[in-house]
């Protein structure tokens, strides 16, 4: 009989924050994050998850260009300063189509005045491709900081095709690289495993994958549970989800409980160490 699964904390890596371009919006920045957030909030309350990674949208009006990124940036920041202990980790967005100088600048405003957790792309929304040139300019200076780098791979994409992320891996070993929403169809899920063979600096989240075949379970017995960190592609709002399937897919998962805790948290918490401890500050408290 299956038996839905308790673990100790479950913390979402994937969690996209949208219309953050403030500063083009009538209400003050702290008016819009606290909206925001308790929204949020209660999604997480909802599906009983214990705390989220924060990303930017990448629908962002762009007509002022690299103002705009430094709006949004300026926001997400904000968004996890307001609430450490539901957003413990932030993720900044740089623009590959903006210039390199200018990049270069705010990756310096990222990691020194904004104390950002790691950079995010989804290139699909920025009009360039996974492996373009300015995309291996700009993951090449994140790893310089020893950041991770969060790259989408949805399936529908060709500007997000899986050859690319290996290019892209391949070219930077020191690089950290998080590929979110790479198991989003059944071609995408050989794929993403022939990727964990070739690229050891690669990890995986676990959002929108495809239900057939217990894909997760697959790859958790060929290349183990630490490549793997839990992810659902949520907004708080619009909501995506009535229920994340992912969710209820791991936790009924017959996999061992050493395994799920690490999903789930561990590994997380072994990417982003300073959460770590501000999460058991959070809990002490």
């Amino acid at each position: 009989m299956l038996e839905r699964r308790q673990v100790a904390r479950i913390i979402d890596t994937h969690h996209h924050v949208g219309q953050l371009a403030l500063g083009r919006e009538t209400e003050s920045v702290d008016s819009v994050v606290a909206r925001k957030a308790d929204e949020h909030r209660a999604m997480l309350e909802d599906f009983g998850i214990t705390a989220a990674a924060v990303i930017p949208g990448f629908q962002y009006e762009r007509t002022h260009g690299i103002a705009d990124t430094r709006r949004v940036n300026d926001a997400i920041a904000a968004y996890r300063d307001a609430d450490p202990s539901h957003f413990p980790v932030a993720l900044g967005v740089l623009e590959p189509l903006h210039d390199l100088r200018a990049n270069e600048e705010e990756i310096e405003r990222i990691f020194g005045d904004l104390a950002l957790d790691g950079v995010a792309w989804h290139t699909r929304y920025q009009g360039v491709a996974v492996s373009d040139r300015r995309m291996h300019e700009l993951v090449e200076r994140v790893a310089d900081r020893a950041r991770p780098c969060y790259v989408h791979m949805f399936s529908e994409s060709g500007l997000e095709s899986p050859w690319m992320l290996v290019d892209l891996a391949l070219a930077h070993p020191a690089a950290t690289i998080v590929a979110l929403d790479g198991f989003s169809s059944a071609t995408h899920v050989r794929y993403m495993e022939d990727i964990a063979a070739r690229c050891p600096n690669v990890l995986f989240d676990t959002a929108i994958a495809f239900p057939l075949m217990r894909p997760i379970d697959t790859f958790v017995e060929r290349f183990g549970a630490e490549r793997l960190i839990f992810g659902t592609d949520s907004y708080a709002k619009p909501l995506l989800y009535n229920y994340p399937a992912i969710l209820n897919e791991l936790l009924y998962s017959p996999m061992a409980q050493a395994d799920l805790e690490a999903i789930f948290a561990g590994n997380f918490l072994r990417l982003f160490p300073h959460a770590a401890a501000r999460l058991e500050a959070d809990a002490a408290a």
